[in-house]
């Protein structure tokens, strides 16, 4: 029997801060253009307001937050046109990166991809059946990371992560998340569902058709729900 035991993972506090304020986002505790109350935050988390500074330049680098001079930081409000552009530029960087990764794994190795997008579906059936909308998020953010990565190509996958892009992938949803309650994660689910099934066929013109979809939905479901 095999005793070994897994490193623990070390989270700076930093890290933790930033993973506090973004969830609270997500939850619904600071909506789009609320200020964030940095000395609140402070006494809340137990901490000082330096890395709640730190973590809000990072936050803000990522499109969560925006800073406003003699302001305050404020959530980012959902900016329809702002999330077409990216949402164009998120179609042809996850095409691309299905392209190569059609094109270049394995059998074994797109196997292994296959097998861990359905792992990451599964989780994202029991975070949508417990209407845990922090941990769907979290999902949804590495089952697109993980398209992305596929492709093996470290400047596709540093673009991804350094533009923020991923997090675009739950900014839209905001403003439809106290409309809808628990029945979006199903929704979520369901598209994520549709999405695999599609992926499966391994045909580059059917998997990038059918992430095009996927991801364009968004943006016709904030407009429907902005008009």
């Amino acid at each position: 029997m095999d005793h070994r035991l897994g490193k623990i993972k070390i989270i700076s506090l930093r890290e933790q801060v930033i993973t506090a304020i973004r969830d609270a986002i997500i939850e619904g505790k600071f909506k789009p253009g609320e200020k964030i109350p940095e000395q609140e935050l402070a006494q809340q988390l137990g901490v000082s307001r330096t890395p709640i500074r730190e973590a809000i330049r990072i936050l803000e680098q990522q499109g969560l937050v925006v800073t406003v001079p003699k302001s305050g930081t404020y959530v980012t409000e959902s900016n329809i046109e702002k999330i077409k552009e990216a949402i164009v530029v998120r179609v042809v960087i996850e095409q691309l990166a299905l392209r190569e990764a059609i094109e270049h794994l394995d059998d074994r190795e797109w196997g292994e991809f296959m097998n861990a997008l359905e792992d990451i579906l599964h989780r994202m059936q029991v975070a949508s059946e417990d209407g845990d909308g922090v941990a769907l998020t979290e999902l949804d953010i590495d089952w697109h990371s993980q398209i992305v990565d596929a492709a093996h190509n470290q400047y596709l996958s540093w673009l991804w992560r350094s533009s923020g892009l991923q997090y675009l992938i739950w900014s839209p949803e905001r403003s439809l998340y106290p409309l809808a309650k628990d029945k979006w994660w199903e929704v979520i689910y369901g598209r994520h569902k549709k999405l695999l099934d599609s992926l499966k066929s391994r045909n580059i013109e059917k998997c990038c058709a059918a992430i095009q979809e996927h991801i364009e939905q968004k943006y016709q479901d904030l407009d429907g729900y902005l008009h």
